[in-house]
């Protein structure tokens, strides 16, 4: 793979690679994540899902031993002096950056992976939970949703998240005891997809995989299973693709006629 450019700004470093692109988010020496930082993540994933060239997406951090550490409290302080003292409405929390950094994460057309090289709770595992996908480095001891513990909420999505992915009753227990785990138990409670020594490594390794699916079946399995579609729905989509994307029907020709199925199923 040849590394094709980098680009920095702020707390955000982008490195492309040919189709894939690396986000590294870093806030030394603690690693949170406040809106500044979200706004700066979210300019440039936006970026990056809409450019034809990058067809997935890695995010990782970019400190050692850091993923996101979790949300700025100190910020949220502030945000609740204001709320008390009605400066700001509850529903300012609907519209933050770090909202619209995961609404974007989980609405991707193109695979984001999350590549969990360290600390991760909080807000940094709620964005990581709108992620397609999660790989986890054995030096990821602290993935969790501990804002219990500090008479909060994870407020930006996890919880929901978290439900999609292993039950609403795991992950209402989970919230409720304020939990931190270590990468092989969430492996085991299915908060994680993969552990891998090099979670970076596994990560690009899985891009570079997606990216060279087809564009229009990756999207529209990507939109599908956000949809959660019922039969018709899926059928649609199958017509659609079949009708409109002329590469895909080169390709089940060449299946069929050139024996193309013997290397490409076995």
């Amino acid at each position: 793979m040849t590394t094709v450019g980098q680009a920095s700004e702020g707390q955000v470093q982008v490195e492309r690679r040919d189709t894939v692109a690396i986000v590294r988010f870093a806030n030394p020496p603690h690693g949170f994540v406040a809106n500044k930082g979200a706004a700066q993540l979210c300019e440039a994933v936006g970026q990056l899902i809409e450019d034809n060239g990058i067809r997935a997406i890695v995010l990782t951090g970019g400190q050692e031993g850091v993923f996101i550490r979790h949300a700025d409290v100190g910020q949220i302080a502030r945000a609740a002096d204001a709320l008390a003292g009605g400066r700001i409405a509850p529903s300012s929390f609907v519209t933050t950056p770090f909202m619209e950094l995961g609404a974007m994460l989980e609405a991707a057309h193109k695979p984001v992976i999350a590549a969990i090289d360290g600390v991760c709770m909080g807000g940094g595992f709620e964005l990581a939970l709108a992620c397609t996908v999660r790989i986890a480095s054995p030096m990821a001891r602290s993935i969790g949703l501990p804002e219990i513990r500090i008479d909060i909420i994870p407020g930006a999505g996890g919880i929901k998240r978290l439900s999609d992915a292993i039950g609403m009753h795991r992950a209402r227990l989970f919230a409720l005891r304020g939990a931190v785990v270590s990468a092989e138990e969430a492996l085991d409670l299915g908060l994680v997809d993969e552990i891998a020594p090099s979670a970076l490594d596994r990560a690009v390794a899985l891009a570079e995989e997606f990216a060279g699916r087809a564009v229009t079946a990756v999207r529209v399995i990507m939109r599908l299973a956000r949809e959660q579609s019922g039969l018709e729905g899926v059928g649609m989509a199958m017509g659609e693709l079949l009708r409109d994307d002329q590469s895909a029907r080169a390709r089940l020709h060449r299946f069929t006629e050139q024996g193309e199925w013997l290397e490409t199923l076995s």
